[in-house]
Parts: structure tokens; sequence; C-alpha cells
């Protein structure tokens, strides 16, 4: 029987095909497997080079910004020096033109300040006939010439009027210290109270002008002198000098401080400190006094301040009370320091100086006495020293108690008003000033108050 060998081939066949069938599955597998892992990796050399692209750009931009940032920076710091470098400038310049103008006020100060001397000078050289006529004819007669209410004598060494009680007794005690503060016996300080006398038309040449700080100067008080051993090196020998200070005040009463005494008597910075010589203060002292002498000596000189009955009268009246208290002051505080000295002294020295005090101090009263007209004669000479009976203001208790300014301002006001003051106790006059105090307090806090109340509803 023959090998039938169809099936054989039929499987053969089958088989091959399944297989056949079979690789290629697993081909189109890996084929698929290699494609998406192909795929995968294209996709992750995108991811990379995008992630990469950002990064890059991110730090471009980063870069960018930073760049910018700091042009800003440095386009906002030369912006910020250009304007300080204008700052500068206008400051700069605003002080440039701050000092010339203050330059230009203060030379034109000081032109209008020579000016006025020369002009003075020349009309007291060129009417020195008419003035010696007039102080002449005021010694004869007693009346004073219309020559001396001129603005160009009144108040200066030629003006009869010039030379009140007060003003004659700081000039007498002005011949009699002087000496002293030469040879050393007395400090030069002992004589600001009588200098600010005789030189207050010269200090008062500031009033109403302003100082550095803006405010204006209502009145001046001669504070110190200094004395200057040589002002003139080149010279041969000492050239001494003298250099005034003086404290000015303001309209609301404070006080601007003390500073010396300028040549154009202005605040101006560039307007330099007077140093008077020694001689030429001497020169200008004797021929004041020797003018003093001739007013005081004349028989009218009391009839020159007591003939009229106004408002100098009065004024006339709170200088000798002044100067009656200014004696009591001063021969208090020279008691107080003989007291403090006397614990190391000998009883007898230390009485000797005590009643050395009490005879200056009469002897001082005898002359404010004589220079006021208190006594029977006005005094042949100013410097002969009078006995007049005591006087009963000179001994009056209210002298002794008014022993600083707004005390004596308080006195003042009530002798103007008529007040006799001659019986009134101390401890009468502590509850009456107490009194006036409390009232101006409590007036004052009223002010403030309704100062206050206009100020808020103002804002409301």
């Amino acid at each position: 029987m023959g090998l039938d060998t169809r099936g054989f081939m039929d499987g053969a066949l089958r088989g091959f095909d399944v297989m056949e069938r079979h690789y290629d599955r697993e081909d189109r597998k890996t084929d698929r497997k290699d494609g998406l892992r192909i795929a995968q990796d294209q996709r992750d050399e995108n991811d990379r080079r995008y992630n990469q692209s950002v990064e890059r750009q991110d730090k471009l931009d980063t870069q960018s910004s930073e760049r910018y940032t700091a042009e800003q920076a440095r386009v906002t710091k030369l912006d910020a020096r250009e304007d300080q470098r204008y700052k500068d400038r206008t400051q700069r310049q605003n002080r440039a033109d701050a000092i010339a103008a203050e330059s230009h006020k203060s030379q034109s100060d000081y032109n209008k300040v020579k000016l006025s001397q020369l002009q003075r000078q020349q009309f007291l050289t060129d009417n020195s006939v008419l003035l010696d006529a007039g102080w002449n004819k005021y010694q004869q007669t007693g009346e004073v010439d219309p020559i001396f209410e001129d603005p160009n004598v009144k108040g200066g060494a030629y003006d009869i009027m010039r030379y009140t009680p007060k003003v004659l007794t700081s000039f007498r005690n002005v011949e009699v210290n002087m000496p002293k503060v030469l040879s050393g016996e007395l400090n030069v300080d002992s004589l600001v109270g009588d200098l600010d006398n005789i030189y207050r038309t010269n200090l008062d040449a500031v009033v109403g002008s302003k100082d550095a700080s803006g405010k204006v100067i209502a009145s001046t008080k001669l504070a110190r002198v200094t004395q200057q051993a040589d002002i003139d090196p080149k010279r041969e020998g000492e050239q001494p000098g003298l250099v005034l200070a003086m404290e000015v005040f303001y309209a609301d009463g404070s006080s601007g401080g003390i500073r010396p005494v300028t040549n154009n008597r202005s605040t101006g910075a560039d307007d330099s400190v007077m140093v008077i010589p020694l001689e030429s203060a001497m020169k200008d002292l004797t021929g004041q006094l020797s003018m003093a002498r001739k007013v005081a000596t004349s028989p009218y000189y009391e009839k020159l301040f007591k003939s009229k009955k106004t408002k100098e009268q009065r004024e006339i009246g709170k200088e000798y009370r002044g100067a009656i208290n200014d004696a009591h002051t001063e021969y208090g505080k020279a008691k107080s320091k003989l007291l403090e000295v006397s614990v190391t002294m000998d009883p007898e020295q230390a009485k000797s100086q005590q009643n050395a005090l009490d005879v200056e101090l009469k002897t001082r009263l005898d002359q404010i006495d004589t220079m006021y007209g208190k006594s029977a004669s006005p005094g042949s000479d100013l410097s002969s020293v009078s006995n007049p009976a005591s006087s009963p203001v000179k001994d009056a208790p209210y002298l002794s108690w008014a022993n600083n300014k707004d005390k004596a301002n308080f006195i003042d006001g009530l002798l103007d008003k008529g007040q006799d003051l001659s019986t009134v106790t101390p401890d009468m006059l502590d509850a009456a000033f107490r009194s006036v105090i409390e009232t101006k307090k409590t007036n004052q806090v009223n002010t403030d108050a309704e100062s206050l109340r206009q100020k808020f509803y103002q804002t409301q």
C-alpha cells in the first residue's frame, strides 16, 4: 500500500504557517516596542530640549531683568547725584547771595552810620559858635536854646538836657573809681552801671534792628567791660584798651544774650568789635566830665529838671529812686562780702572796714541828693560832697524792700499813681506784691485758655 504524504504536507504547511504567524507577531511586537521606545526617546529628547530652551530663556530673561534693574539703578543714582549737585549749587548760590546781601546791607548800614557821624560832626563844627552861645545863655539865664533840640545835638555830649542827675552821679562815680580801676584796686566791671548811663545813647543805636535770630532788639544793657593790655602791638609800649559787651532784650522781655559792642553798632557778622583805646576813653570821659561840671554848677540846674510837672519829672523821680536803690544794693553786696571774710580778720580791722562802708554809703546817698536837688544847694562843684539832712525818701522802708527789678517796677508804679509809701512796711508791700503776681498769673492762664479755645474753634 502506498504512503499518503498529503496529510503530512498539509500539517507541515499548517505548522509552518502557525510558526510564520508567530514569528510575524513577535516581529511586530518587537517593532512596536522599538517604535514606542523610539517615540518615547524622541519625546524625552523633545522634553529635554524644551526644558533646556525654557531654562535658557528664563536665564536670558533674568539676565535681561538684572541688566535693566542695574541700568535703572545706575540712572537713578546718576539722577540723584545730579539732583544733589543741583541742590548743592543752589544752596551755594543762595548762601553766596545771602552773604552778598548781608555784606551789602552791612556796608550800607556802615555807610549810613559813617554818613550820619560825619553829618553830625560837620553840624557840630559848623554850629560850634551857636552851641557855645547856647551854653552861655543857659549859664546866664537858665534858658535852653532851641539848637539843643536838633537831632544832631540831642542826646550827645553837647546836649544840656542829657546831663540828668543820674548821668551826673555816674560821671562822679567814674571820676572817683577810674583811678582805682587803673591801679588795680577795683575791678573794671565796677564801672559797668555808670558807663551804661553815660553811653546809653550809643548802646541804644542797635535798638530796632534785627539780630541773627531774626528778632527785633527792643532794649539793651551794658553787661561787661573787658580791659585789654595791649591793643596795638605795632606801637612801642603797652596800649591798653576797653571792650564793651552789652546784653540785648526782645519785645517779649526775653534776653538775646551778651554780645560785644561793634564799630557800627550793628548785628552784622562782618561788623568788627569796637576796641576803645584807654587814652581815647579817658579823653572822652574827661571832656564830658568837664561839661557835666559846667551844667551842674549852674544855679539853674535844679530848675532845669524840676520846672516841667510832666512825664519827664516822673522819670527823674524814678531815676532818683533807682539811684538810691542801687546804692543800697551795692552796699548790701559789699557788706555780705565783708561778713564772709571777716571771720579771718582782726575785729578792729573788720569794724574799721564796716565803718568805711557806712561812710561810703552815706557819701553816695548825699551825692545822689545833691545831684537830684534834694539838698539845699545843687552843689558848687560836681566833685564836692555836701552833708544835707537825711531825706525821708532816702530812708523809706520800701527802698530796701525793692531789691530786684520786678519789685522796683512795682514801687515805681505805685509812686506814679501818687501813693505815699513812706510809712508802708515791708510786710504790707510783700502782701500787695504777691497779690499782684497772683492776679497776673490768673489773667495769663485765662488768656491762654481763651487763645486755645479760639484755635480749637478755628480748626473745626
